[in-house]
C-alpha cells in the first residue's frame, strides 16, 4: 500500500470504531442512568485518539466528531462541541507527547481532562448567561466524568487495535 492508502485505511477504521461507539452511545449509554447523569463517550473518544495520535491529527479528528455532536445531541450554544473537542484534543494530544506516555494511563488523564475542559466552558457559558444554576454544572461535570471514565479502558482498547495494526502492518514494512 502506498502511504496514502495506508492513511485512508488507517483513519476509515478510527471512523468505523467512532461509529461504533456512537452507536453505543445513542442505543444503550443514554437509557443508563447512574448519580443522575448518563455515561459520556464523546469527551473521551476525542481525548483517547489525541493520545495515540497527537495533538494536530487528534485536533482534526476532534474537531469532525464535535461537528457529529453538534449536529446530533443538543448543547449549551450552537457549535459547542465544535469549539471544544478540538482544545481538548490539543490539549490531550500534547499531554501525551510532552508529559506523559501513550499507553492507558495517559488516556486516563487526558480523558479527565477533556471532561474537566468540556465542564468548565459549560459553566461559563450558564455563569455568562446568568442562568442561576450554573455552579450545579461543575458538580453535573464531576459526575459525569465519575460515571463516564471506566469507559476509557474498551475505548482505549478499540483504537490501540487500529493504531497497533497501522503500525504493524506487515505491508508497511515490505
Amino acid at each position: 500500500m502506498t502511504p496514502r492508502q495506508e492513511t485512508v485505511y488507517k483513519w476509515g477504521l478510527y471512523a468505523l470504531v467512532t461509529l461504533l461507539c456512537c452507536a453505543v452511545q445513542g442505543a444503550v449509554l443514554q437509557y443508563v442512568s447512574v448519580l443522575g447523569v448518563f455515561p459520556f463517550l464523546y469527551p473521551i473518544l476525542a481525548a483517547v485518539l489525541a493520545t495515540l495520535e497527537g495533538p494536530f491529527p487528534g485536533a482534526v479528528y476532534a474537531l469532525a466528531l464535535g461537528l457529529v455532536c453538534d449536529l446530533t445531541i443538543s448543547a449549551p450554544i450552537p457549535c459547542f462541541y465544535t469549539l471544544v473537542f478540538p482544545l481538548a484534543g490539543m490539549l490531550a494530544g500534547g499531554l501525551a507527547r510532552r508529559v506523559l506516555s501513550s499507553g492507558f494511563l495517559s488516556a486516563l488523564a487526558t480523558s479527565s481532562a477533556a471532561f474537566v475542559l468540556t465542564g468548565l466552558f459549560h459553566g461559563l457559558i450558564f455563569a455568562l448567561s446568568s442562568r442561576p444554576a450554573w455552579r450545579s454544572v461543575f458538580s453535573v461535570c464531576g459526575r459525569e466524568l465519575a460515571v463516564s471514565i471506566p469507559l476509557v479502558l474498551p475505548v482505549f482498547f478499540l483504537f490501540r487495535v487500529v493504531w497497533r495494526k497501522c503500525l504493524d502492518d506487515p505491508v508497511r514494512r515490505g
